[in-house]
């Protein structure tokens, strides 16, 4: 698959350009050339790293470095036979700014949080506003105006409320990880509407690629974040007891030591 194929698979929330792309993936691997200390060497070397930035000609390559500098997210240093390459401050700012990051420390409180809400219609700019504002935190929907999330909202909902005007139309409730909610236990719930196997299934998938020799880098890396992108990142306590995710982080990490 080409470089810009890859890049455009992540492109919505994750890269929005072969800018962003080479950042990351000179963000990844420290980038730095040893072979030579012309831009072309460089240029050689950066083909070399990764079959999927193959497809980059050397004008493409240049172009996006000058970019790059410009905007103040790289420097490079041409050394006796050597040309370093590597990110600033701003430029790790910026990845930081494209990724979710898998969390490897999750603390819960070990309630679940039931959010409602009766918005009038004179307001219905500020209740769909809200509904994005729910996925974005991380919350699901259960149904009609009632949501579920494991994380308190409370301090995000009161100034997302304070914010659109819209102060006590909306209600949260909590329940402790036994409860349940008709005759659907909680755990099941949470599986259901997080889909919760079907992510399960997509890093048990990343994980087996890991092992084929086909399988470029840069492809496994666009795979995992895409795969954390819809990752609602519960707290360990509610995954499955087979979950993967953590298998998958670790691999992904040692695709760039």
């Amino acid at each position: 698959m080409s470089s810009k194929k890859i890049i455009e698979q992540v492109t919505d929330g994750l890269l929005r350009s072969a800018t962003n792309g080479i950042l990351w993936w000179l963000f990844l691997t420290g980038a730095s050339f040893g072979k030579s200390k012309t831009s072309y060497g460089a240029y050689q070397m950066f083909r070399e790293a990764d079959g999927a930035l193959a497809d980059f000609n050397y004008d493409t390559f240049r172009q996006l470095l000058i970019n790059l500098r410009r905007r103040g997210f790289i420097y490079h240093e041409v050394h006796y036979s050597s040309v370093e390459i590597e990110l600033t401050e701003s430029g790790k700012k910026r990845i930081a700014s494209l990724f979710p990051v898998y969390r490897t420390q999750r603390p819960w409180d070990g309630f679940l949080y039931l959010i409602s809400y009766d918005i009038p219609e004179i307001k219905r700019v500020s209740r769909e506003l809200l509904r994005r504002y729910l996925r974005q935190i991380g919350c699901a929907l259960l149904q009609e105006s009632l949501w579920i999330t494991p994380y308190t909202p409370r301090k995000l909902l009161n100034e997302f409320m304070s914010e659109h005007g819209i102060q006590g139309t909306v209600l949260l409730s909590k329940l402790g990880k036994n409860g349940a909610i008709g005759e659907e236990k909680l755990e099941d719930l949470l599986g259901k509407v997080y889909q919760l196997r079907s992510l399960n299934d997509r890093y048990a998938e990343f994980c087996s690629h890991i092992h084929e020799i086909t399988k470029n880098t840069l492809g496994l890396a666009v795979e995992f974040q895409g795969i954390l992108k819809d990752d609602p990142q519960l707290p360990f306590q509610l995954l499955p007891k087979d979950w993967k995710g953590n298998e998958a982080f670790a691999a992904y990490k040692a695709l760039y030591k």
